[in-house]
């Protein structure tokens, strides 16, 4: 009865183990943003499931804004990716250097670092 259990117990811990596989690719890019005639920083967000929704994104643990109407604490993100699709998110201000950004989605919450 006892190798039975640890058998079943070692199924379910295989079958979940997929559960902590990072569901989104982020990397940065600087390109020239012509309203604001200068080069500006954008995360770019890539589907590595078939689809994630991201809810929030927080860069340099909050301590860096991100631009636009998302500088209001009350404003939630609301984007669905597919599967390989890319999305070149809203450009960072004040954010000299971008050392983590940590985003939310409907796969739980992935802290990204850059050197």
């Amino acid at each position: 009865m006892r190798k039975i259990f640890i058998f079943i117990v070692a199924i379910f811990f295989a079958a979940c183990g997929g559960e902590d596989k990072v569901p989104i690719e982020v990397s940065i890019s600087e390109r020239y943003n012509p309203i604001l005639h200068r080069n500006v920083k954008y995360l770019n967000i890539t589907s590595l499931v078939d689809s994630v929704k991201i809810t929030n994104i927080i860069p340099n643990r909050g301590k860096c804004k991100v631009g636009g109407v998302l500088d209001k604490n009350d404003i939630k993100i609301d984007k669905t990716l597919s599967y390989s699709q890319t999305w070149d998110y809203i450009p960072l201000s004040n954010c000299n250097k971008i050392l983590e950004v940590k985003v939310e989605t409907d796969h739980g919450d992935w802290t990204f670092s850059f050197n």
